[in-house]
This record gives structure tokens, C-alpha cells and sequence, in this order.
């Protein structure tokens, strides 16, 4: 079985028309989590959300708020009132791609603590291609494949594996819960449509769940915890 699904389709959230839609391009300012924090103020600068619910599902968006728009929308969304959630927000407007941190170096104890008490990570990030499709990576290749799967259901395009960013690197954030994570890469123009359009978010974010749940309930002794 071929490890590509790809169909043609509707959009994804952020277009690159959007004001303030943007994705950092180019090397980080800071070399990791400690060194970003330390140069700015929490509560001013960023903001961070941590919601543990004794999940098997830990949702992240680490480039949230300015960094890369419509991320955490996405990650709160998909985690709903059940899921574990992270979000890291930048809040300096046009300048907060400086508080970006690749994920491999993304290592806020409060996420990491997250990741090692779940059994699959989801994480949501913008990416810079061309058209409204999503590229779905991580080193956990059957929950990726599900996620494909059901966004292609729901009517998106997306296509496993994410060739340009695998995000397979066990330092990822993501790919640190016991069983690896799902990488959710989608594009500035679907970014843009689902920012707008409450309905198509909820189409989007229903999909990502299901294969998250369709995952884990398929994993021994989490079954009854995802009948909920």
C-alpha cells in the first residue's frame, strides 16, 4: 500500500492574502526554548496555555497567537474538552516570528510533560506552499495515514508523507509521546478559508479528531477511555 493519499479538493485556514498571515522563513533567532523565554516576557510578550485531562491525545500548537495565525484556533478546537492541549502564543504582532522555536527544540518542561504522559501527540503548524492542502508528517505513520484519510473524507486535500517537512525527528515535541505524534502542516490559503469559516473549521477539526480517536481506540487498555 502506497504511504501517499491525495485527492483534489476544497481549502485549509491562513491565506497568504490574510493580513498578518506569515510563516517564518529562514533560520531562528533563538538557537532554543530557554534562550527565547529568557529574552521575553511571559503574559506580555507570549502567553502559554496547558490543559492536562488525563488524555491519551496530547494537541500542540507551539507557533501559536502571531507566530503562524489560526494555529492554536486549530489545536483547541481538535483537543475540544477532552484532549490534552499546549499552546505557546506569540503576541508582538508583525514581529512575532522572532519567538519561534523550531519544534526539535522546543522543550518547555510544561510540553514536555505533556508529551511523556500521552500515548500519540497532534501538532499544528502553517507552511508556506502554494494552494489549500495539508501535508501530513510525524514519526507515527499509521495515526498519519488515519489523519489523511479522514481530512480527505471530510472533502480537503492532504497527502502522507509530508516529504519537504517529515517532522519524524524524535527531538520534535510531537513525536515525544509514547507511541510519536501526528504533524499537521497546512497551508497559509486553507489557513485563511478555515479562519473565516466557522463551519468549514468544524469540518476540519471533526476529521483530525476522528483519527485520532479511530488511533488510540485501536491501541490496548485506551479503548474505554475513547468511547466518551
Amino acid at each position: 500500500m502506497r504511504n501517499l493519499l491525495l485527492l483534489p479538493c476544497a481549502a485549509l485556514l491562513l491565506a497568504a492574502c490574510a493580513p498578518g498571515a506569515s510563516v517564518r522563513r529562514g533560520g531562528d533567532v533563538y538557537p532554543d526554548y530557554a534562550s527565547m523565554t529568557a529574552a521575553h516576557t511571559e503574559g506580555l510578550d507570549y502567553s502559554r496555555e496547558v490543559y492536562y485531562r488525563g488524555s491519551p491525545v496530547t494537541v500542540f500548537a507551539v507557533h501559536g497567537g502571531d507566530i503562524e495565525l489560526a494555529t492554536s484556533r486549530l489545536a483547541r478546537r481538535t483537543a475540544g474538552r477532552d484532549f490534552n492541549l499546549y499552546l505557546f502564543n506569540g503576541w508582538l504582532g508583525g514581529d512575532s516570528g522572532r519567538l519561534h522555536v523550531t519544534s526539535t527544540r522546543f522543550a518547555d518542561p510544561a510540553a514536555l510533560a505533556l508529551s511523556s504522559s500521552s500515548l500519540l501527540g497532534l501538532a499544528f503548524h502553517a507552511q508556506a506552499d502554494r494552494g489549500a492542502w495539508v501535508c501530513v508528517g510525524g514519526s507515527n505513520t499509521r495515526a498519519a495515514q488515519l489523519v489523511t484519510r479522514r481530512l480527505l473524507d471530510a472533502g480537503f486535500e492532504a497527502e502522507t508523507p509530508c516529504r519537504r517537512l517529515p517532522g519524524t525527528s524524535p527531538r520534535n515535541i510531537v513525536n515525544r509521546p509514547a507511541l510519536g505524534g501526528v504533524q499537521v502542516e497546512v497551508t497559509l490559503r486553507l489557513l485563511a478559508r478555515l479562519e473565516k469559516d466557522g463551519e468549514y473549521l468544524s469540518k476540519f477539526t471533526d476529521a483530525v479528531r476522528q483519527a485520532a480517536l479511530e488511533f488510540v481506540s485501536s491501541v490496548p487498555n485506551t479503548a474505554q477511555e475513547t468511547q466518551k
